[in-house]
């Protein structure tokens, strides 16, 4: 870590170190920001910039050899970000047809899971710990990390998931972190120089997120503005359903869970109505693609700046279009007949549980234009839209 030296921005640094003090953090990245324009060679790290004196506030600022802007991809990034149950992996799997494509499935799982609880190694050797309250900048923090290629500034077990044999492109890197264990030396020699080469030759970078929320994005945003989010959503009734038929909640906490799912999601729905969210940001119903998967998707690769080739609406057909086929499968993301596949539940589900989401979640169910049922009859009739538009 280099403290700042330079003399020749006096004022600025002056002015920073004032805004760290008094944990004004909104003002810090404006700062940051308006030094951004100047050029400057260094940066902060947000997670560390809220201190009580001048000696700490010096230590959290970093060197770096470029801030985000000028050292930003002239591919596109997306960002998918959903919740679990939604049809995420669904809409995933047809970004990562595209050829010479990077994409990333839940590289935010590790973190979540043990901010908080546990100390985090990063793939540069260095070890830090955090509080629960700071988990949307971390994971905004490695969200930028990683659409840069800035794979040393990445906790060591992100790239030691599954989860990177969700990419064809990727099973290699897996194999190799599987080879060297736990050293934290071999996966930055071995492993990683691999990985930021297909990284920094990518067409375009997509993450999948149902773990980080939208405070956390607009974060992310606010510092690499040309990123895309698709906001996928889903209604509730169908992906608490689901989350119950593979144990994922208990049914007989229902209310609770369908109270915290619909109060995270309503938080979520609130952060988008900052201005931050005016550009390059969709939300997405998954019914929507679910009814007509080439225009949807279509219209999603347009808004990304992606190219909807002839071999992704092939994927899009054959995972999504094969009339009258209903996929079962709980994990998979071919549906088949995406349509009748999305209106399952309808069919297989108890109108006493589905009650009781309603009644916790009438503000979200509204709000994303889809109507509630009042009986088993509406219920079981497929032939009864449940989508207002």
């Amino acid at each position: 870590m280099w403290k700042i030296t330079s003399d020749n921005r006096p004022n600025m640094k002056k002015k920073i170190l004032t805004l760290c003090q008094s944990g004004l953090k909104n003002s810090l990245v404006n700062a940051i920001l308006e030094n951004e324009k100047e050029n400057a060679d260094w940066k902060f790290d947000l997670n560390r910039a809220n201190t009580e004196n001048k000696s700490d506030a010096e230590e959290s600022i970093v060197y770096s050899s470029s801030l985000p802007a000028t050292r930003r991809r002239n591919i596109p990034l997306t960002l998918i970000v959903s919740m679990m149950r939604s049809g995420s992996t669904f809409t995933g799997d047809v970004f990562r047809s595209l050829p010479n494509s990077l994409y990333l499935f839940e590289p935010m799982q590790y973190l979540t899971q043990s901010v908080g609880k546990n100390e985090i190694v990063y793939v540069n050797g260095t070890t830090r710990s955090y509080n629960e309250s700071q988990l949307h900048e971390i994971h905004a923090e490695m969200i930028i990390n990683l659409l840069l290629c800035r794979f040393q500034d990445v906790p060591f077990h992100v790239f030691k998931s599954s989860h990177f044999l969700y990419h064809n492109h990727l099973n290699q890197h897996y194999s190799c972190a599987q080879r060297i264990k736990d050293s934290v030396i071999a996966m930055r020699q071995q492993c990683i120089p691999d990985l930021i080469k297909k990284c920094k030759g990518a067409n375009s970078f997509t993450i999948k997120l149902i773990t980080v929320r939208m405070k956390a994005i607009s974060k992310v945003m606010k510092l690499l503005p040309e990123v895309h989010v698709i906001h996928l959503v889903r209604d509730p009734r169908p992906v608490l359903l689901s989350q119950i038929n593979v144990g994922q909640i208990d049914k007989t906490k229902i209310q609770n869970e369908s109270r915290s799912h619909c109060t995270i999601l309503q938080n979520d729905l609130a952060e988008t109505e900052e201005d931050i969210y005016r550009n390059n940001f969709h939300r997405q119903r998954y019914e929507d693609l679910a009814h007509d998967p080439l225009g949807q998707f279509q219209s999603l690769f347009e808004l990304s700046g992606l190219e909807f080739s002839q071999a992704v609406q092939n994927r899009v057909r054959s995972i999504a279009m094969k009339k009258g086929m209903v996929n079962k499968c709980q994990y998979c993301s071919e549906k088949g007949d995406a349509m009748a596949t999305s209106l399952q539940w309808r069919v297989s589900s108890n109108y006493s549980i589905v009650h009781a989401i309603q009644e916790q979640c009438l503000n979200i169910i509204d709000k994303l234009g889809y109507f509630t049922v009042n009986s088993t009859k509406e219920l079981k009739d497929t032939k009864i839209s449940l989508t207002k538009w």
